[in-house]
């Protein structure tokens, strides 16, 4: 059994004391594979660096919509070049949070059109976060039907999931889905299409039970994959194969 963590923030700071070991170590967890989000033009250089040190992993280059004060007229051509490295395989992670703050949204929304206007030149899959702001993400992401989309970290609606999954979208689930009062992403976990479903842990943040409250890794993504498989009434071999083979497709793994 292989697993893929689609969505791990390793350059944290919360890994600067075993980072290397814990990469090491993944294979030991049965986890094939991490991608690796990033939040601004910094951050994007730390993941392509460290993307390149290491064949298991590979980097999306982005502005987080909580980051883009620091986005400026040079941001663009800057991913774009940095988007060039073979181990680049997205462009995230972006999209608009009103959660924190909703008195930018414009700006948000300018900044994310970019980044998607970018990805779209260089036919690269984007992944997608949104917070308190899924049908805003969706009106903008009407205009991009040749994308490919991850929404990461799902937990929305059953109608916005249908949404998603008349337009396409890959759906990207954490180890929220293991609370026992996560109604959305369990339903989520239940009713995506099995084609379109993918695994992530968001570490550093989001342990799932038994691990709630304590530091995030991608070790733990076969707790994410157990409750699916659970939920779903599946062998746990069956979705990690399933999930993995999507993870590959979509960002475009050989």
């Amino acid at each position: 059994m292989k697993l893929i963590d689609s969505h791990a923030h390793l350059t944290s700071d919360d890994f600067n004391e075993d980072r290397s070991f814990l990469i090491k170590d993944l294979s030991n967890f049965a986890v094939n594979c991490v991608i690796i989000p990033s939040s601004n033009l910094e951050n994007s250089y730390k993941a392509v660096e460290l993307s390149e040190s290491f064949d298991n992993l590979y980097a999306q280059v982005g502005f987080h919509p909580e980051n883009i004060e620091s986005f400026d007229e040079t941001s663009i051509e800057k991913l774009e070049n940095l988007a060039k490295n073979p181990k680049v395989v997205a462009i995230g992670e972006i999209g608009l949070d009103y959660y924190w703050k909703d008195d930018n949204k414009a700006e948000q929304k300018d900044v994310f059109i970019k980044q998607l206007d970018l990805a779209k030149k260089l036919n690269l899959p984007v992944v997608v976060h949104s917070r308190d702001s899924i049908d805003d993400c969706l009106e903008i992401l009407k205009a991009y039907p040749e994308l490919k989309v991850q929404i990461h970290c799902f937990a929305y609606s059953y109608m916005h999931l249908m949404e998603c999954m008349k337009r396409g979208y890959y759906i990207s689930i954490g180890g929220v889905v293991t609370f026992k009062n996560a109604e959305n992403e369990k339903n989520a976990a239940i009713n995506v299409d099995l084609d379109k479903l993918m695994l992530e842990t968001d570490s550093p943040y989001l342990s799932p039970e038994p691990y709630r409250g304590r530091r995030n890794d991608p070790r733990k993504i076969v707790e994410v994959a157990r409750e699916i498989a659970n939920l779903r009434g599946m062998k746990l071999s069956k979705i990690a194969k399933r999930t993995s083979k999507n993870a590959k497709e979509f960002f475009n793994i050989k």
